[in-house]
């Protein structure tokens, strides 16, 4: 009995492994099929041939691992056809199934935006109101209240309808229908609107170029919580003196209670001085008028600009020591400690690295202080508390250019400027690899998706991983974008802890062939010329900078001229081969006029050859690290880091 029992087990387990096998092979054929069908629709939907691609995605089997993916296309494709029964039908199925990705308010979206086509107007905002409510912090729920504001207009209810067209221009005061919003405002009673209604609307109203008329809104809000924005506009509006006036009333408030950074206030403060007849003036103005309130730190720190050396370092003294939480402290500190260093008195300035070090732990110019204090002890013989210092700025601040320049001393590398100009740059750049874990429902789909190439989708999902965001902005070909994320990523993460792939996305090579070829006709590292189009474009080749540098390796006309003659056109520029041709060429003549010191061509590169030289004339030659550090041209100082922080970083991640 028991072997009987035992053998229609057996029998039992051999059909379900049978059975198993069979689906297995019937999903596998079917997904096979499904892929080619799908990938058929969406050619016929590139080209906006709807009727057709609807047919392709509806023949695929629900039973296909595709079947969710095709049914989106299916909304979308009856959405476009304007098949509002089938759109409707499709896109609430789908925004049930997957509710919690961006698709889902997307769908809900467009059914509204059907129902109001058909003039069912109640349908419509039945739909709005739960966009709004499921999905308040997306895009379509602020585009939601601007239809609910028109919804509520043509009901006559003027107040509701006010509060969706506000809350419209407060998150999106430069969206695409904030015109039309602040058009319809304006037919408001403004006496019975809020002072922060009227604030966003002023906003509002600046950010999209109507300066006078938001300053008539403004003298309607309290000087308090408007004078920034005001002086914003009459900065706009060329009204110096109304600007001066307005600013210099305004930091003489007390700030305890008001909404603006300080960030904001000191970019605005520096303009004031920037734009005045008398720097120096301006500068003293703001101190007197911040003199008893929080923003006085910040006066102190823009008047250190324009006034004698000792009494500058005696403001940044006071800064740090009275004012130890503002947010220009830790610069002020570092200021100081520089001067001290320069001065040879390694008593003081051990002194305030210490309080660096005690008080600002987490912010970024730690280790520049970390950096000098340890060769402040090199130079007075303490080599194991120095070789302990830049150990730590290497294992805590590993991507900082402090920490390649405390890892070069640590190796005692003997020309730790140099680079390879032998290397090959190595095609080991790949985009393939899905960057996610597809361990949920939502993963799943964004991976069906990827899979199928099927990038314009995928922009909807809410991507609350950074380096999703590179990976799919990459494979769009919007390659600045995916660097620049990549990048801020990567300095978010205090541990770096991040894998190959994730720095590859930071620092990939775009127009690796090119750069093979030009550098080895000029004998220059394709991997510093790659680092220096990365700084200089993130591989933008369409970019133009303020000053009129354009392309890749952003070359001024009259440079990219001078490296080719034959230059006429210089939209010619914007191809990229040719841009690297003549910047790499424009790098080799650098090479030429400072006997191949690779740094100081990086710092011309910037700058100018002129200023190089100039700086040059005033060098002791004894230290090329202080060298850098006094570089007075800030942007240029931080320049030759970041290039020089992307050649190690790619040499990181690729040649080793």
């Amino acid at each position: 009995m028991r072997n009987r029992n035992f053998f229609i087990l057996l029998i039992i387990l051999f059909i379900c492994s049978i059975t198993l096998i069979c689906v297995k092979l019937f999903w596998l054929l079917t997904d096979t099929e499904s892929d080619k069908i799908y990938r058929q629709g969406l050619e016929f939907y590139n080209k906006a041939d709807y009727q057709n691609a609807y047919y392709n995605f509806k023949k695929i089997s629900f039973l296909s691992s595709y079947s969710i993916p095709a049914l989106y296309r299916q909304a979308t494709c009856a959405y476009e056809l304007n098949d509002r029964k089938t759109a409707i039908k499709k896109y609430s199925k789908f925004a049930k199934i997957y509710k919690n990705t961006n698709l889902a308010p997307e769908a809900l979206w467009k059914i509204a935006l059907l129902e109001i086509d058909a003039g069912e107007k109640k349908k419509a905002n039945f739909y709005l109101n739960k966009l709004v409510e499921k999905y308040p912090k997306s895009d379509f729920a602020k585009a939601a209240s601007y239809k609910l504001g028109l919804f509520y207009l043509d009901n006559k209810e003027p107040n509701k309808a006010k509060d969706y067209l506000i809350e419209y221009i407060e998150y999106a005061p430069t969206g695409r229908y904030a015109i039309e919003v602040l058009s319809l405002l304006q037919n408001y009673d403004f006496n019975k609107l809020s002072v922060s209604d009227k604030y966003y609307i002023a906003d509002a109203l600046y950010q999209n170029g109507k300066y006078s008329r938001s300053v008539e809104i403004l003298t309607e809000v309290p000087f308090e919580n408007s004078w920034l924005l005001l002086a914003k506009n009459y900065d706009k509006l060329s009204d110096f003196n109304s600007f001066a006036d307005t600013l210099l009333k305004g930091v003489s408030l007390k700030y305890k209670n008001q909404k603006f950074e300080e960030k904001d206030i000191l970019d605005t403060m520096a303009l004031y001085v920037k734009k005045s007849a008398v720097s120096k003036q301006a500068a003293y103005n703001l101190v007197l008028n911040t003199k008893n309130n929080t923003l006085y730190p910040l006066s102190l720190f823009l008047y250190a600009r324009y006034i004698d050396y000792d009494s500058s370092i005696k403001n940044y003294e006071k800064i740090f020591k009275d004012y130890p939480n503002s947010m220009v402290a830790p610069d002020a500190l570092w200021f100081a400690f520089w001067h001290y260093y320069k001065a040879g008195d390694n008593i003081c300035a051990l002194k305030l690295s210490k309080s660096y070090t005690n008080i600002y732990f987490d912010y970024n110019i730690q280790p520049k202080i970390m950096f000098w204090t340890a060769k402040i002890h090199l130079n007075m013989g303490h080599k194991k508390i120095a070789k302990s210092i830049l150990h730590n700025i290497a294992i805590n601040f590993p991507d900082s250019y402090y920490a390649f320049r405390a890892n070069a001393i640590l190796k005692k590398q003997k020309r730790p400027w140099s680079t390879d100009n032998k290397l090959q740059i190595k095609d080991k750049f790949s985009l393939e690899k899905f960057p996610l874990e597809l361990d949920n429902k939502e993963n799943r789909l964004l991976g069906k998706f990827v899979a199928l190439n099927d990038y314009s989708v995928i922009q909807n999902f809410k991507l609350e991983n950074e380096f999703l965001q590179s990976w799919l902005a990459a494979k769009n070909d919007r390659k600045a974008y995916s660097v620049l994320v990549a990048r801020n990523a990567l300095s978010l993460d205090a541990k770096k802890t991040h894998s190959p792939a994730q720095y590859k996305l930071a620092y990939p090579l775009y127009y690796r062939e090119s750069v093979n070829n030009y550098a080895a006709k000029y004998n220059i590292s394709p991997y510093l010329m790659l680092a220096l189009i990365r700084e200089e474009s993130f591989f933008d080749n369409t970019v133009v900078s303020s000053t009129g540098a354009m392309g890749l390796m952003q070359l001024m006309p009259s440079t990219a001229k001078l490296m080719d003659a034959r230059l006429y056109n210089t939209k010619n520029l914007f191809n990229g081969e040719y841009n690297i041709s003549l910047g790499i060429k424009y790098f080799a003549h650098l090479m030429e006029i400072f006997n191949g010191n690779e740094p100081l061509c990086v710092l011309a590169y910037n700058s100018g050859p002129g200023s190089v030289k100039k700086w040059l004339s005033k060098f002791n030659g004894k230290d090329f690290d202080e060298f850098v550090e006094n570089v007075p041209y800030p942007e240029t100082a931080n320049y030759i880091k970041k290039v020089y922080v992307s050649y190690w970083n790619y040499i990181n991640i690729y040649e080793r």
